[in-house]
This record gives structure tokens, sequence and C-alpha cells, in this order.
């Protein structure tokens, strides 16, 4: 087994940290369309189905995924721990505290229905009222709950987007009315396998600065030599440096080596396959500090080259760094 590099085995990558910068919820009853992918396939977020409901404004705390994780064990006699561990329930859920006293968070509190008839009014347009059901009816919900971020690098968006596609209230905190803060309404909802879906939660994170953090694909240029030379020499001039002259029936190493040698290209940077010259050309792939980069194009210079008819080098890029 090959000695390891640790900081190249750890791959410790700051552009991978997440954070929500801003996000909302949604709220729809159960009748509503089910989020089936709320991004297309470039990545662009794309409008919710009919009848979902922004929640508005929460508290700074956002919003609290948690759950119940419970297992069952098998003691055994000849055994300090467990022999064997099976899980038994393994919940989802979702609290925040909304803000706003609009028709989402009033219903999704007193469990009212969001749309429809017994839908609460439009906000504005006539006394808004509403009475808590005599016998507390079950309401599944869909949820959906989307968070913005940034590449740090590009600017643009990352998005992460949570469904609930069945989702029941299982708690809520007290309202509270008080000169001093807005009036909260806090709840917790527990998601629930939907049947059509198959599953509880489904998550999706995507956007175009997501799409950025695509490896970025490595420069390969092509060394040719032509005109059958039987002797001599030539180099290879990379962004002003010029290699030390390299044979014309160079092995694949033999061009790495010489490349490596020049100080703006170093060791580790470049990795040579094909070869041997003159009859098939070496490519030269561009890694390390200069791997998924557009580098500069090399140019060769054929003036030691013997034999053969009118040999030269030829250097062409089969693959653009940076694509």
């Amino acid at each position: 087994m090959p000695a390891a590099d640790f900081t190249t085995m750890a791959d410790l990558r700051s552009s991978l940290i997440r954070k929500a910068l801003s996000y909302s919820i949604f709220a729809a009853d159960a009748n509503a369309p089910a989020l089936s992918s709320p991004f297309d396939g470039s990545g662009v977020l794309q409008t919710l189905p009919e009848g979902y409901k922004a929640v508005g404004f929460t508290t700074t705390d956002g919003i609290t995924f948690s759950g119940d994780l419970s297992t069952s064990d098998v003691e055994s006699g000849q055994s300090a721990s467990p022999t064997r561990s099976d899980v038994e329930t393994d919940t989802q859920t979702a609290q925040w505290v909304p803000q706003e006293t609009n028709a989402a968070a009033v219903a999704l509190y007193d469990n009212l229905p969001l749309s429809g008839a017994e839908a609460l009014a439009t906000i504005g347009t006539t006394t808004w009222t509403w009475s808590r059901p005599l016998t507390p009816p079950t309401l599944y919900r869909r949820l959906v709950f989307i968070a913005r971020d940034l590449n740090k690098t590009t600017g643009e968006a990352i998005y992460i987007v949570r469904h609930f596609p069945s989702a029941l209230r299982t708690g809520r905190e007290d309202e509270q009315w008080t000169r001093t803060a807005e009036i909260a309404r806090g709840v917790t909802y527990q998601a629930y396998v939907d049947e059509a879906l198959g599953t509880d939660s489904r998550t999706w994170i995507d956007g175009p600065g997501w799409r950025s953090l695509a490896p970025k694909s490595n420069e390969v240029q092509s060394v040719a030599i032509t005109g059958g030379p039987t002797g001599g020499t030539y180099t290879l001039t990379y962004s002003g440096q010029t290699t030390a002259p390299i044979v014309y029936n160079a092995t694949a190493a033999q061009v790495r080596t010489a490349l490596q040698a020049l100080s703006n290209i170093g060791s580790g940077n470049v990795t040579c396959t094909g070869g041997p010259h003159p009859g098939t050309p070496v490519a030269v792939t561009f890694a390390g500090a200069l791997a998924g980069t557009d580098v500069a194009q090399m140019t060769g210079n054929a003036g030691s080259l013997t034999g053969g008819t009118s040999p030269a080098v030829v250097v062409s890029t089969t693959t653009p760094g940076g694509a």
C-alpha cells in the first residue's frame, strides 16, 4: 500500500460548507400536487405547484429539523455489548415559529384548511375571522422548505429544497400577546410516508452555484513529431519558459521530466502518456496546481531535429482546461 498524503486524503473542501443565508417555508393541503422536482434539467429553480402558500417571516431560530430514532437491541450473556441492533422508528420533524399573522401561519397553527371553501379569507378584503373546529380534524399537509446559499467564488445561488409530502401537526407553542414582541405561532410538523412517493422526506440540492462546483476538466495538449526525423532534439516552450533539449525519440516520461523542470510548471503538475516519439504523439495533461485551468498552449521548436523530411513539432489542445 503506498504512503498517503494526509491533505489529499482528507479532501477538505470549504466550498461544500452550506448555510441557509435565506430560506422560506411553503405549505399546501394534502390534495395539492406533491413536489416531483423543484429544478429543471439545467438546475434552474421552478415555480411550486398550485396550492402552496408562503409562511412568511419566522424568528431567527429558523427551521429545526429533528426527529426520534429508536433501536431494539439483543443482549447476550457472552457479550458486554449488544449482539444485534435493529432500527424500530426513525421519524423526522420540522419546527419553526412564524412571525406574520397570515393565512398560512394561522391555518398551520389552528389546524385549518389552506385552500377551498373553508380556507381563510384573503387578508384586507373583508373582516377576517376563523373558528377552531369543535372536533380537531386530522389534516395532513404538504410542506416545502427552501434554503438559499451562494457559491462564494461565482456568487451564484445554491438551493437546498426539502419536501415533506405528508406532514401532520404534532405540536404547537404558546401564542403570547405582549407589547414587547410579535404575536408568534410556533408549530412542529412530523413527516409521514406518502404512499405514492414511497418516502416521508425528499431533499434536493441544485442551482447555478451548485453546477459551478462541478470538477473542471484538466487541459490536455498533444505533442506530435512530424517529418520522420532520425536524430537530434527539440524543445517545448510554456508561458515564456523553454525546456532543455528533448531527444527526437523521447518517451512520455522524458517529456514529463523536461516539462516539470520548468519553474512555471513544477513537479507533479503534468502527466504524460503515449509516445515514444517520433512515431506516436505524447499527450500532456496539466494536473496538480494546474488542474482544471485553461493553461497557455505550448509551442515547439524543431530546429535541432535531423533526418527525415522537414521535421516539425506540432502542439495541439485536445481537451481545453477549465471547461
